[in-house]
């Protein structure tokens, strides 16, 4: 049976608003956070998307419709971008994701002027959807959505779209809409089919991944006045201070040396143990950290399981030899005394002699020192060496 393209656009839109709606009100009801509204705006948009395109289906001679359409749906895979970068813990950059959908609507507009037809304003949508596609599927392999398994399934079905979408647009432009080669694989409606397929994946994963940020808020991102629950600065005070000490260490021209400590198969001993045990390591990590660290540090918990310590030092070894120190705690103080089980973690070393003074730097070569050392097997110490460019 061969359904036809009205059908399929419909389905397709049910799917989206239905999908939509649960993960909208889920986000507002239990974890009203940056990254979950991102995602949600994702949503919205599709669900505009796909309204758009049936009005379009409908009546063909409102073509201005699909300018709508074309900008909502570049949007909607641009925020799933900015929200995998706030899940990180890093900024949105959601300017660009609007200025993307701005560009989209443009160029379909002048497009629809001039001629209007089918595949108006097709190149800068199937474009844009790759850009984004590419960028969300690789954001959510880094950082603190690498070790997330749900994570992993949403990037591989943001793969799959960047991988179509490319192959969509050389086909269009080399051979044409019309051709039998565009009609028969990237026609709308083989589209509609992949589209509902990986939105009903897509919406199931980035749903557990909220559901789990949830579930991890207990020690995660409870504050008790500007600390963390566990008893060290929460994430928002945290970088509220590290940028005042980065900014400051510049003025004065004192070296700063930032320490990652990122406890290793977390996910696996809440599994295996229960929660109850994965938030003991950390509580039992946390009073490591402090005990451990210098007075006149700063600390953070930044993340269920990642803390970060930012110190003056004369030298790369005076940090390097601090990782060696909380790495040898770990192993002398058990999470668990009547089992004797021990947590570990990894280790990210970088300074500010090696990466200058510009916090974004500093971050971004932390978090990939860190990915390093857990990449490598977990219970690692490595040190940032060169600038990252």
């Amino acid at each position: 049976m061969r359904l036809d393209i009205t059908t399929l656009l419909l389905v397709a839109g049910l799917v989206i608003v239905l999908c939509g709606i649960s993960f909208v009100l889920n986000t507002a009801m239990r974890r009203n956070d940056a990254s979950g509204r991102l995602w949600s705006l994702s949503f919205i948009a599709g669900m505009l998307t796909a309204l758009s395109f049936l009005v379009w289906n409908v009546a063909p001679e409102v073509w201005w419709v699909l300018a709508i359409g074309n900008t909502a749906y570049v949007i909607s895979i641009a925020t799933i971008w900015s929200g995998a970068r706030v899940f990180n813990g890093r900024s949105s950059l959601i300017w660009i994701s609007l200025a993307a959908g701005l560009v989209t609507a443009v160029l379909t507009v002048v497009e629809g002027l001039r001629e209007p037809g089918v595949w108006i304003g097709s190149i800068p949508l199937f474009v844009g959807i790759a850009v984004f596609s590419g960028l969300a599927g690789a954001e959510t392999m880094r950082s603190r959505m690498r070790r997330n398994l749900n994570a992993r399934i949403l990037s591989f079905c943001l793969w799959i779209v960047c991988a179509y979408y490319v192959m969509r647009t050389s086909v269009y432009i080399t051979m044409g809409p019309e051709s039998a080669i565009f009609q028969d694989y990237f026609g709308s409606d083989t589209t509609s089919v992949i589209t509902i397929l990986l939105v009903l994946l897509s919406a199931i994963s980035m749903s557990i991944l909220q559901a789990e940020r949830s579930g991890a808020r207990a020690l995660g991102d409870v504050t008790v006045g500007v600390h963390s629950v566990v008893g060290v600065l929460s994430a928002a005070s945290f970088m509220q201070q590290w940028a005042d000490w980065v900014e400051r260490a510049s003025f004065n021209g004192d070296r700063l040396a930032m320490i990652a400590m990122d406890i290793d198969n977390l996910p696996q001993m809440n599994t295996a143990f229960g929660r109850t045990f994965g938030d003991t390591a950390i509580r039992s990590v946390a009073q490591i950290v402090r005990h451990y660290a210098p007075t006149t540090s700063l600390l953070g918990h930044t993340g269920a399981g990642r803390f970060v310590i930012v110190v003056v030092t004369a030298n790369t070894q005076e940090a390097e030899q601090l990782a060696i120190r909380l790495q040898t705690a770990l192993v002398d103080e058990p999470i668990d005394p009547q089992q004797s089980l021990r947590a570990t973690a990894s280790f990210g070393v970088v300074d500010t002699d090696i990466f200058g003074y510009g916090l974004p730097v500093l971050r971004r070569a932390l978090d990939d020192a860190t990915l390093k050392a857990r990449d490598e097997g977990g219970n690692r110490i490595v040190v940032g060496r060169a600038a990252v460019i």
